[in-house]
């Protein structure tokens, strides 16, 4: 039931009880707005000993008072009211957590069963918030499958495709063994990953997030290229074969798929500074003269410069109402060094904190840092003239 921002019977009940046996109105007020939303005025409790309304008994109390002291102040959620959002939550931090044990061996099978639980209870939240009935007359709820065939789905198709491999290698464990590790089907359950924590904050808000709930994974030791390589050739035997086939078909593959079906990230080692660095791996032993790989990872273009040249300018122009042309920003890019000139014999020599260089069609793009920094330069008379003085 959805609440609203005037207090239910059972809360007056409750605040009435509770106020008769010496309670003070704002202790009251804080334990009912306990991950209530909205939560509910001060005012509401004017008078609350003086109410026609029946107290609420010992028990029924004590039973409010505990459920409210298992509210995950972080998140709001209660596991008496958001049963579905804790327990699909929970399922979905479990699948990483024992995914990244390093002792298991078992991860493809757990992560697949754990990740088909974690979303059947969040399709089945929003179902329920839309007035979708959830059982049939057999008291079965509506089964993932089902869920992703609905017409009215709210999940993109990349996300419903990667979805149906998940199933389908949880289908394939439960009956089969691997004979492998099932190290080909990690980008799926990396993909999966992104895309829960996409849905479940998009859907209920971004107190739902897990970004900052799990942490990084630690190892005891490093692998060559040469070695990973050796292990992926050895991981896809026939067995493994066979379900990629078998996902392929179920999902109807069109080689159109994107991150939210599958996510791989491709490392290249490249000289960089730390500060220019996303992120670095590297031995910083006092004193050591061993030569260091500095591995970078490729962050999406898209995602961390996503802004063409015209799109700066009028970024600029309607943050300020300040005149911005295009000769301006080239101005400006070159009194900042932020890119090589047109004519440069390295291209890519960007400053990454403001710009990238896409060597398939040959142009750059900006970041919103880059945007945030023309706005504040223009902003400054003495610093707009600097720009403007820079000769083309």
């Amino acid at each position: 039931m959805a609440l609203t921002p005037s207090l239910t019977i059972a809360e007056q009940r409750i605040a009435k009880a509770l106020a008769i046996d010496g309670e003070r109105n704002q202790d009251i007020h804080i334990l009912i707005n306990i991950g209530r939303t909205p939560s509910v005025n001060f005012g509401r409790l004017s008078g609350v000993k003086d109410w026609s309304i029946q107290p609420a008994t010992a028990d029924e109390t004590g039973a409010f008072k505990f459920e409210k002291s298992l509210v995950d102040l972080k998140t709001g959620l209660s596991p008496f009211q958001d049963e579905r959002l804790v327990r699909s939550r929970e399922a979905m931090m479990l699948a990483v957590q024992v995914f990244n044990l390093p002792g298991l061996l078992f991860k493809t099978e757990l992560f697949s069963m754990l990740a088909n639980v974690a979303w059947t209870y969040l399709l089945h939240e929003f179902y329920d918030r839309k007035g979708v009935k959830l059982e049939d007359k057999t008291g079965n709820t509506l089964l993932l499958s089902q869920m992703l065939k609905r017409s009215d789905c709210p999940l993109a198709k990349d996300i419903k495709k990667n979805l149906l491999a998940i199933k389908t290698i949880r289908d394939d464990v439960e009956h089969k063994i691997l004979a492998s590790l099932g190290r080909s089907f990690y980008p799926l359950f990396q993909a999966n990953c992104l895309n829960f924590e996409e849905v479940i904050c998009a859907f209920f808000g971004s107190r739902m997030s897990l970004g900052s709930t799990l942490s990084y994974a630690l190892q005891f030791s490093k692998m060559s290229p040469d070695q990973i390589a050796q292990l992926q050739k050895y991981d896809l035997n026939p067995e493994i074969n066979a379900i990629n086939e078998h996902i392929k078909e179920v999902s109807e593959q069109d080689g159109t798929e994107g991150m939210q079906f599958q996510f791989k990230v491709a490392y290249s080692f490249e000289k960089v500074s730390k500060g220019d660095a996303n992120i670095v791996f590297t031995n910083n032993n006092p004193g050591s003269d061993k030569k260091h790989e500095v591995v970078v990872q490729k962050v999406a273009a898209d995602e961390q410069w996503p802004y063409k040249p015209m799109t700066v300018v009028k970024a600029v122009k309607m943050a300020t109402g300040l005149a911005f042309s295009s000769h301006n920003h080239v101005q400006a890019w070159r009194k900042y060094g932020v890119r090589p000139k047109a004519d440069s014999t390295d291209p890519s020599g960007c400053n990454k904190k403001f710009c990238t260089y896409h060597p398939a069609h040959g142009d750059y793009t900006y970041s919103q840092d880059w945007i945030d920094k023309l706005i504040a330069a223009i902003q400054d008379a003495n610093e707009y003239a600097a720009i403007k003085a820079v000769k083309l």
